[in-house]
């Protein structure tokens, strides 16, 4: 094989390489490294912080992940019922 066949190759391999690990890791190049959705377990580890600032920060990007469903108008009706708790402590 020649040098350019070479480069090739493995140009074409890095870039499949990179493919992979991007679609195993999805979180990759976004600005947090927890992609899934917003757990109680994030909001216990944020409690948890001592600056109160850093606190702040954590509490409102974690709450601007939450899944939001607003309603103008209209009904909601419920099957069952629903449960709100006070998940953490906002200083």
């Amino acid at each position: 094989m020649d040098k350019y066949t070479k480069f090739l190759l493995t140009v074409i391999t890095v870039s499949v390489s990179l493919i992979a690990v991007k679609m195993y890791f999805p979180y990759i190049n976004q600005g947090d490294l927890n992609p899934g959705p917003v757990t109680f377990l994030d909001f216990y580890y944020a409690n948890k912080i001592k600056d109160i600032e850093a606190k702040k920060t954590k509490f409102m990007s974690l709450a601007k992940r939450l899944p939001l469903v607003r309603v103008q108008g209209g009904e909601i009706q419920v099957s069952g019922s629903v449960d709100v708790d006070k998940i953490w402590d906002m200083p």
